[in-house]
């Protein structure tokens, strides 16, 4: 059992595991995550008709007909466990393998359907096909969810400003001070949460963040997400996630002494060249980057 103290690095870091994109686009609740109706559950045909066929005219309460009566999406809760042996499967795959996987599982399905389909059977052979149905239906199912969400993710994970945010993670990680950029993420009106996980990641990989630009970036927190974040800003230097320090003359090698930087040497925390669809280390989970738990558990 180790301490969540032990590791306060890992937790800023963006995982690229199926998993992990979940939650860091969807959000997993108490293993279900929550998704659009619509992209589960499609609306059928008769549906649409009756959506187009409503157009055009108002309806008694001032909306047009064929409005939404609310803009708020219906969404349901998928569970995410190792009761769905897909999910077994997938849930720690690389972002670069999951597509791939999903779609084998795809075609293994479909052939195992057909196999049925294409020849004739005797009454025993569909006997055990008529057993085998709700299995089937269920894997379909299964495999069919996981495939738009596994769509969803895997666009995030495309998008320029994701590499962007993956790639300043990176060189904090390598005890680069990335302070530019978390300055353009502020003005950029970036979420928040993410904003804040990239400040600790710099203050905890570089050994704090120096005194002026540390007062400038609390201050763009503020002035752009509202005076409530000074207390939380505060709340996370409590807590040891935040800490400035000095621009003096010996301070200024800091983030190549930090515990951090020396433990990222001695332990080699930074495996760039691991192989995500067939890796030997726990550095794909992150394309590079070791968990220190995970290292310190290999060297125990």
């Amino acid at each position: 059992v180790l301490d969540r103290k032990v590791d306060m690095v890992t937790p800023m870091m963006t995982p690229l595991t199926y998993e992990g994109l979940i939650d860091e686009v969807l959000g997993i609740d108490c293993g279900f995550v929550r998704v659009d109706a619509a992209l589960i559950e499609p609306p059928d045909e008769d549906d649409k008709k009756e959506g187009i066929s409503g157009m055009g005219g108002s309806s008694s309460d001032g909306r047009k007909d064929g409005a939404p009566a609310s803009d708020k999406k219906k969404t349901v809760a998928l569970p995410l466990n190792d009761l769905d042996p897909l999910y077994a499967e997938v849930r720690n795959q690389h972002v670069e393998v999951f597509g791939t996987f999903l779609q084998g599982q795809a075609k293994a399905l479909k052939q195992s359907h057909s196999e049925f389909t294409d020849r004739n059977k005797d009454l025993t052979e569909i006997h055990q096909f008529v057993k085998q149905i709700p299995v089937f239906t269920r894997n379909l199912r299964s495999l069919t969810n996981h495939i738009h969400i596994a769509e969803l993710v895997n666009g995030a994970a495309e998008e320029s400003e994701f590499r962007q945010r993956w790639q300043i993670e990176r060189s904090m990680a390598e005890g680069e001070a990335c302070y530019d950029a978390l300055e353009d993420l502020i003005a950029a009106g970036e979420r928040p949460l993410r904003v804040l996980r990239l400040l600790c990641l710099q203050s905890l990989a570089g050994g704090g963040i120096k005194s002026t630009r540390y007062d400038a970036l609390r201050r763009d927190v503020v002035q752009t997400f509202g005076y409530e974040y000074a207390l939380v800003l505060t709340d996370l230097e409590r807590a040891g996630l935040l800490r400035r320090r000095g621009d003096t003359l010996f301070s200024m090698d800091a983030s190549a002494s930090s515990p951090f930087a020396v433990l990222r040497r001695n332990l080699d925390l930074i495996r760039p060249e691991v192989d995500a669809s067939d890796p030997d280390d726990a550095a794909y989970v992150s394309s590079g980057y070791a968990p220190l738990a995970a290292r310190l558990v290999r060297c125990a």
